[in-house]
């Protein structure tokens, strides 16, 4: 099931990427949404958080930088994350989040 909402997922995102008026992307986006919506409540987490927030805030619509924030958070949920990769996440969050700091202090000044 993971797998199924997973792959659900990745095609909600990418019909909301389309470039021109695509009308099997525009019919399968509202399949798609209609599907998560009935089964997000019955979804355990992380799951349901990805899946929650997928539909409040589709992917393309976010700043990256706070995007990755949540993701981490929701990842280190999951029972098969990898604690390496989680830690560089965090590391590699925190450096690009104190080099915007010390930008801005530089701008202000």
């Amino acid at each position: 099931m993971k797998n199924d909402v997973e792959g659900m997922l990745s095609l909600y995102e990418a019909c909301h990427v389309r470039v021109h008026e695509d009308y099997i992307l525009d019919e399968a986006l509202e399949f798609i949404t209609f599907f998560l919506e009935s089964i997000v409540n019955t979804l355990s987490s992380p799951a349901k958080e990805k899946v929650a927030f997928a539909l409040r805030q589709p992917l393309h619509k976010g700043m990256p930088r706070l995007e990755t924030r949540h993701y981490i958070s929701i990842y280190e949920k999951e029972p098969s994350h990898s604690a390496s990769l989680l830690k560089f996440a965090k590391l590699d969050f925190n450096l690009v989040q104190s080099l915007h700091l010390e930008e801005l202090k530089d701008f202000a000044r």
